[in-house]
């Protein structure tokens, strides 16, 4: 056969290569991150909290009253006060001491200042109020009248473990 069937041949070998790059070696270190494992790593990390978030209860945790009947109204995010069974005042999470004048007053600086940067604005001038249900109705009153009489608050809602229907 003559050169001319057999096409034209180079005596150089093309290398054929999908980018400009040239060869990288074997041991060089990758400079790029590799954000896949970050980025599930995070999305559990908020599954968790969000699932906390509904899991945790809002202010003192203590035994409530049931009730069959019950507004299901959503939460507007109001300062939550507590009365526990020894007649103990908490404001969220805060142990105020025993029900007296001077918790009232601190109980009324904080509920002002949670109303002064609120959570959600429909829940200023709102009260969640929590009592144990073994507690005696003489430690409520007293925060009940501060509540209405003194701090003028609009809503008190009370709380309640549902009962089944």
């Amino acid at each position: 056969m003559s050169g001319a069937s057999r096409g034209k041949r180079s005596k150089h070998k093309r290398r054929w290569r999908l980018s400009g790059k040239k060869p990288a070696h074997i041991d060089a270190v990758r400079n790029d991150i590799n954000v896949t494992p970050l980025v599930d790593v995070m999305l559990v990390l908020l599954i968790i909290f969000m699932l906390m978030t509904l899991v945790m209860g809002r202010g003192q945790d203590v035994k409530l009253p049931s009730a069959k009947h019950y507004s299901s109204e959503k939460d507007k995010m109001q300062p939550v006060v507590t009365v526990d069974k020894n007649g103990d005042l908490y404001v969220e999470k805060n142990k105020l001491g025993q029900v007296t004048e001077a918790t009232l007053k601190e109980m009324s600086q904080q509920v002002n200042a949670a109303w002064a940067a609120p959570k959600n604005p429909e829940g200023v001038g709102r009260i969640y109020l929590k009592a144990d249900n073994d507690v005696e109705y003489s430690k409520v009153y007293p925060v009940l009248v501060y509540l209405n009489k003194e701090m003028g608050v609009g809503s008190i809602d009370l709380a309640i473990a549902k009962e089944d229907k």
